[in-house]
């Protein structure tokens, strides 16, 4: 192996170290970065879960106060709905 073919080894071995170590640095960044991005997703999705589920259960107090018989009778006397046996304002005369 002569002078100039052993350097041109030397510098061609060099050059793929110094791209290996680039390339796994570049690795080495990247992923943390990817980890935070991942884990703000995350926590942002938690988010929303826990704001559906406060809907959720609002919804279903809601149900529950307008599934009452007094909401229910209230509701029908703004529409006009009576009973049989109210006594209403045009037999109080």
């Amino acid at each position: 192996m002569n002078d100039a073919k052993f350097k041109r080894l030397i510098m061609a071995i060099t050059a793929g170290a110094v791209m290996l170590i680039v390339f796994l640095l570049m690795i080495m960044v990247y992923q943390p970065i990817a980890i935070i991005v991942e884990k703000s997703k995350a926590r942002e999705l938690l988010t929303v879960i826990a704001e559906y589920e406060a809907l959720i259960e609002d919804g279903e107090n809601t149900l529950k106060a307008h599934s009452d018989r007094q909401w229910i009778e209230r509701r029908a006397r703004e529409l006009g709905y009576v009973y049989i046996d109210d006594v209403g304002l045009e037999s109080v005369k």
